[in-house]
């Protein structure tokens, strides 16, 4: 929380998504801090107070399942939600399996996009 507002990572390597993710969860009263891969989401997590991560699946540099486990490593609690244009069903279930709170499918529905985000943020207060 920062200034009484959750926090929200968006991790995407490409910036349409990041701002369509900043747009759509400012006006439901959340800060939206961006970073283009999953090596710069991890040092923003250094440096910010994050409440729910949302990360592409398929990045360079780091790939979303690799973000995972590496803050997985770091014992964190923060609920992770991740989003892909290439789900296939074994994938979605080793996706699963490392504990992520939610798999989404690109393109992303914004309708649904907030209710769970909310969904993440109630798990993380428990």
């Amino acid at each position: 929380m920062k200034d009484n507002l959750p926090v929200v990572l968006a991790i995407d390597d490409e910036h349409t998504i990041r701002d369509l993710i900043k747009y759509t969860l400012e006006p439901e009263n959340m800060i939206v801090v961006t970073a283009d891969n999953g090596r710069a989401g991890l040092r923003v997590l250094e440096t910010e107070p994050v409440d729910v991560i949302i990360t592409d699946l398929l990045m360079p540099l780091m790939t979303g399942l690799e973000f995972l486990r590496e803050i997985k490593k770091r014992k964190t609690a923060i609920p992770v939600i991740i989003i892909t244009a290439y789900g296939n069903i074994e994938m979605a279930k080793q996706i699963l399996s490392e504990g992520v709170f939610k798999l989404l499918e690109k393109p992303l529905d914004f309708d649904v996009l907030v209710p769970i985000v909310k969904d993440a943020l109630k798990q993380k207060k428990r």
